[in-house]
C-alpha cells in the first residue's frame, strides 16, 4: 500500500524530532525511532540498501532531510548556550540522560522481574568501562585545534562522525555523551554551526561510514544478542551521568550556581520525557 504525503510528513517530523535528540547528550535519536515505531524499518532499509532504495525512497529521504534540520537547528541552539551558559547546561544534560535509562531499561526485557544472566551483567560492565577508559584518557581535558587542518585532526573529526552515526544506529545510546567524554562535544557543536568546511567534510564521511559499516552489526546483534546488546547501552547511559557529574565538580560553582543547576537538571527530566512521550503517540 502506497504511503500518503501525510506518511511522508509524518516520517520527517519523525526525523526532525530525532535530529534534535541526537544532538542532546543524554538523550538517544536511535531510541526515539524505537519509540517512534520507524527503527527497525530504518535499520533493514540501511542494511539492504540496495534492494530498498526504490519502494522505500520517499521514506529515506523524509527521515534523512528531517534528521538534517533537527540536527542544525539543535547544534545552532546549543553553540550559543553552551558558550553563555556551560554548566547550567550541562546539568540540563544531567537531567535528561536520568530520564531516559527506565526507557532503556526496559528494552532490556528485564523490567518484568527475571535474574540477569553473567552475559548481560558482562555487557553492563563493559559499557560502564567504555565510559570510564574514555574519562581516563581525556583526563587532562582535550583541546582540538580547528585551525589545525593536520591528517591527524581530520581523522580525529571523522572519528566523531562515526560515533554520532553510531548513536543514530544504536538505541539508547547518546553520540553526544560520547562526544563529551572525548572532549569532543563543544569543538563539534562549534564547528558545525560555524560551517567550518575542514571539520563537516571528514565529519560526514565518518558519518556515512558509521552509519552504512555498522547498521548491518546492529541488525545482528538485535536479532542474536537482544539483551546483551541493550545491557551495554545501559551501561554507557549510566556512565554518561559520571561524565557529567565531573563536568559540574570542575565548574566550581558557588551556592547559586548549584541552586540553578538542579532546576535544569529538573527541566532535562521534564525535557527528556517530553521526547519519550512523543515517541510513543507518533508510533499509536
Amino acid at each position: 500500500m502506497a504511503e500518503s504525503l501525510k506518511d511522508h510528513l509524518r516520517s520527517f517530523i519523525n526525523g526532525v524530532v530525532t535530529g534534535i535528540a541526537s544532538i542532546l547528550p543524554g538523550v538517544s535519536g536511535g531510541l526515539i525511532l524505537v519509540l517512534c515505531g520507524s527503527y527497525e524499518r530504518l535499520i533493514e532499509d540501511i542494511s539492504e540498501l540496495r534492494q530498498k532504495i526504490r519502494p522505500e525512497f520517499f521514506f529515506l529521504v523524509a527521515i534523512a532531510s528531517g534528521l538534517l534540520v533537527g540536527m542544525l537547528a539543535c547544534t545552532l541552539f546549543l553553540d550559543w548556550t553552551l558558550d553563555k551558559f556551560a554548566a547550567p547546561m550541562m546539568a540540563f544534560f544531567f537531567g535528561l540522560i536520568v530520564a531516559q535509562i527506565p526507557e532503556v531499561w526496559k528494552l532490556t526485557g528485564y523490567e518484568k522481574g527475571s535474574n540477569m544472566s553473567v552475559a548481560s551483567i558482562i555487557c553492563l560492565a563493559v559499557g560502564l568501562g567504555i565510559i570510564i577508559a574514555l574519562m581516563v584518557i581525556n583526563g587532562g581535558g582535550r583541546v582540538v585545534d580547528t585551525d589545525d587542518h593536520s591528517i591527524g585532526n581530520m581523522v580525529l573529526f571523522a572519528l566523531c562522525g562515526i560515533v554520532l552515526a553510531i548513536s543514530k544506529v544504536m538505541p539508547g545510546i547518546s553520540g553526544s555523551s560520547l562526544l563529551i567524554a572525548l572532549g569532543l562535544f563543544e569543538v563539534t557543536i562549534s564547528s558545525v554551526a560555524h560551517l567550518d568546511i575542514y571539520f563537516i567534510a571528514p565529519l560526514c564521511v565518518g558519518l556515512l561510514i558509521g552509519l552504512f559499516g555498522f547498521a548491518k552489526v546492529m541488525d545482528m546483534c538485535l536479532k542474536r544478542f537482544r539483551t546483551e546488546t541493550y545491557m551495554l547501552i545501559m551501561g554507557l547511559t549510566i556512565g554518561s551521568l559520571m561524565i557529567i557529574i565531573q563536568e559540574l565538580v570542575n565548574s566550581s560553582l558557588d551556592a547559586a550556581g548549584w541552586a540553578v543547576c538542579v532546576v535544569m537538571a529538573v527541566l532535562g527530566v521534564i525535557g527528556s520525557y517530553a521526547f519519550t512521550l512523543y515517541g510513543r503517540k507518533a508510533s499509536a
